[in-house]
């Protein structure tokens, strides 16, 4: 299903009253134990970040989902989150990839000396496949070790996996909204990204996210070119 989008920049046009208000229907529609204006505030409008990036997708004129980018610099570098909602009949991850990694190599490009990572909680199995399946690096992985020096300090307040022994899950408080047929295709499902997603995080309808981090840089456009060519 092919969806039309709109791209906004904080710094430059913002989201308009109207926008807001959907906004706030596709977050409703997409977690549970969250208030809408509360998840705005928090990642919308907080004023910690010094950029964000948004698309919005809509079929016809319909708002069915967003993918937001935020920008911070700390920790002595700088840091990318984001934060996507679909209507169900409307989720697929592979719609945020293109957008989230293009806006994450603009960043660098402007700051190539400073340190760059995609650094953010992760509900969604189906998110996680189409991140890591895309691109060459992010821990945690199935197939590559995590390196914990990062983990403890991206998400010292987290919890520690006991599947990998690494400081990756984090209690935030939502989930996604799943059916229960929803829950059943993940446990079902021979995809090893989506396998691996739900032993290190069991909990992850319960409220518990996947912190994933993944460097922004020349060895990640390289190794993910090859990757997408399929050469490596």
């Amino acid at each position: 299903m092919a969806l039309r989008f709109v791209d906004l920049t904080q710094t430059k046009q913002w989201l308009t009253d109207l926008q807001r208000v959907e906004v706030c229907g596709v977050i409703a529609s997409s977690f549970s134990n969250v208030i809408p204006a509360d998840y705005m505030a928090k990642y919308f409008d907080h004023p910690q970040a010094f950029q964000r990036k948004l698309r919005l997708y809509f079929h016809g004129e319909k708002l069915v989902g967003y993918c937001l980018l935020v920008f911070t610099d700390e920790l002595g570098a700088i840091l990318i989150r984001a934060s996507a909602g679909f209507i169900p009949e409307y989720r697929k991850g592979g719609n945020t990839f293109q957008f989230s990694l293009a806006e994450g190599i603009k960043c660098w490009l402007r700051r190539p000396w400073r340190k760059h990572y995609y650094a953010d909680t992760m509900l969604s199995p189906a998110m996680y496949r189409a991140i890591a399946k895309n691109i060459a690096i992010i821990w945690p992985h199935p197939r590559h070790k995590a390196p914990n020096d990062l983990f403890e300090r991206f998400n010292r307040n987290g919890d520690i996996s006991k599947t990998i022994s690494t400081r990756c899950l984090v209690s935030v408080g939502r989930a996604s909204s799943y059916s229960d047929s929803d829950l059943a295709a993940f446990r079902a499902s021979d995809k090893p990204e989506i396998r691996f997603f739900q032993a290190v995080n069991p909990d992850f309808n319960k409220g518990v996210a996947m912190f994933v981090i993944a460097p922004v840089n020349l060895k990640q456009l390289v190794l993910t070119g090859l990757k997408k060519l399929r050469i490596v």
